[in-house]
């Protein structure tokens, strides 16, 4: 990557030794720009009609943004990302430059942890660390400037997991997360038949995991209702969005419930799967990603507006001063949103 970005007159802000480059959005010439479909405005990189930075009359979901712009290209495959209040920046993964970085809004990009075991899913916890879903099948607890990573989980019952992949946690510190098989297929050290005969959603509480669904083909993204009696789960084999009532899990598998298929957004990326990572809002409006972007959704599954984006969205996570902004994982870049209101 390094040699065709000279060749484009980038400038690459220096990262680890040996670390895939990362390259600056500021500082992108426009040979560059037009390579990746963006454009220049006023000197600032801005995306596409579909997604493009302020000053504009056609901001996708103006009821919620007010502007998005990118901050960094030049990963992998980025995902996972969660707000750190301690450091006022996001943590999040280069899944497949195994690397865990720290990003803040202004864009200034710190290298936590490498090799990172392949991360995906950031969470925190009410003790301030993070909880973080490994594709080297493992579950566990990182501080938030990438030290101190220490497993909590890594098999169910004598076998090893699949690969845990996205992770939510509860005001009261239960651990909820997803284990499908992509880091089996590719996605991970080393490709693997699994050793479990499902894909399943899990609790930790208390140091105690325990499998809360085994139904759903492809769990991905997960989210929790503002009030923790509802965890919302992506299923990336039909696109749909499914509910489980946690509430009421006693030990037992719980049932899902589909709550509403996601539907290729207008402009955006066209995949056959592809939902992936969501958030709840404050309101209980679910930001989901799917094909062709993010979409925000009611609790009921009403679409309320999407956001097309010409690659795929991997995760998002709110942040920033007062919460008013999401950052966003999509391939190689992440990509700022600033919001109207408190998430």
């Amino acid at each position: 990557m390094q040699p065709a970005a000279q060749l484009l007159g980038v400038q690459i802000t220096s990262g680890s030794s040996g670390q895939q480059p990362i390259l600056d959005t500021m500082k992108i010439n426009k040979s560059f720009i037009g390579l990746l479909g963006l454009s220049a405005i006023a000197g600032q990189l801005t995306m596409p009609p579909s997604v493009a930075s302020s000053p504009m009359q056609n901001v996708p979901c103006p009821q919620f943004v007010s502007a998005i712009q990118p901050l960094k290209i030049g990963f992998k495959w980025t995902e996972g990302p969660a707000w750190d209040p301690k450091a006022n920046r996001w943590i999040f993964s280069d899944l497949m430059g195994e690397t865990e970085y720290g990003i803040t809004p202004t864009g200034t990009l710190t290298t936590l942890r490498a090799p990172a075991g392949y991360p995906n899913g950031h969470a925190l916890l009410p003790s301030g660390n993070f909880v973080v879903a490994q594709h080297d099948r493992t579950l566990g607890t990182v501080n938030g400037d990438g030290s101190g990573y220490q497993v909590i989980a890594s098999t169910f019952q004598g076998k090893k997991l699949n690969s845990p992949n996205d992770v939510v946690v509860s005001k009261t510190g239960d651990i909820f997360f997803t284990d499908p098989t992509f880091g089996l297929e590719g996605y991970g050290p080393v490709k693997a038949k699994p050793d479990l005969s499902f894909k399943g959603v899990y609790r930790v509480r208390d140091g105690k995991l325990e499998l809360v669904n085994d139904q759903l083909s492809i769990p991905n993204g997960v989210g929790l209702s503002p009030d923790d009696k509802t965890l919302y789960v992506s299923d990336t084999s039909d696109n749909a969005i499914y509910t489980i009532d946690v509430a009421s899990f006693a030990g037992k598998p719980v049932a899902a419930s589909k709550l509403f298929t996601f539907s290729q957004i207008k402009g955006g990326h066209i995949s056959a799967n592809a939902s992936d990572g969501l958030r709840v809002d404050s309101k209980g409006n679910i930001w989901a990603t799917g094909p062709g972007g993010i979409a925000v959704f009611t609790s009921s599954g009403k679409e309320l507006c999407a956001i097309p984006f010409h690659d795929h969205v991997a995760n998002l996570a709110p942040g920033g001063r007062m919460n008013k902004q999401i950052l966003v994982t999509s391939a190689d870049k992440v990509i700022l949103i600033n919001l109207k209101n408190s998430f």
